[in-house]
């Protein structure tokens, strides 16, 4: 087994100094991680939200899109991220059955001949409408199994990894020059 010792001449100066820079640092840090999480967001909303990943319908989520720095414990966290509960399925994708319950609602008869449309209903489902006299029926509220699938359209983890070597640019450049 191979020993050997080392002292540090003048150990107690550089770690003064480190202390010294430390708010320096976090400063620079912290200014960084802000640009960085503004570009993200522009970035999101702009090259992934704007119908290249995810049509934009209604704009809703684009507009969801919003920025979060937090320090914790000495370190600086920036994070982008929407709080709609369907962002996650677009995100992730999902392939799953569920039962959804359809609420009670009018649909209007096209045809006037309500006999045909009674003898269209059967069983089961002839006891949850009602025909009424002016060719509308009332189809009451029940219960159904609904298949979704939806395809994996990453757009916050994409938008991240299209900007990873940009992100190691700006926090290398955060600390030149500092020592």
């Amino acid at each position: 087994m191979l020993e050997f010792a080392a002292r540090i001449a003048g150990a107690e100066t550089v770690m003064s100094q480190l202390t010294s820079l430390t708010p320096q640092i976090k400063g620079r840090v912290k200014n960084a991680i802000q640009n960085l999480t503004t570009d993200l967001l522009r970035h999101v909303k702009e090259d992934k939200l704007s119908g290249q990943v995810l049509k934009n319908q209604t704009g809703t989520l684009r507009r969801s899109i919003n920025q979060k720095i937090t320090e914790m414990d000495g370190a600086v966290i920036g994070s982008v991220g929407t709080n709609l509960s369907y962002a996650r399925a677009h995100e992730f994708g999902v392939d799953m059955t569920m039962q959804v319950t359809v609420r009670e609602h009018m649909r209007r008869v096209k045809s006037r001949d309500t006999s045909f449309v009674l003898r269209a209903f059967n069983g089961d489902k002839m006891r949850n409408r009602t025909m009424d006299t002016l060719g509308t029926t009332v189809v009451h509220s029940f219960q159904r199994n609904q298949h979704i699938k939806l395809p994996e359209r990453s757009f916050l983890r994409s938008a991240m990894d299209d900007m990873r070597p940009e992100i190691r640019q700006q926090l290398v450049q955060a600390f030149r020059g500092m020592f």
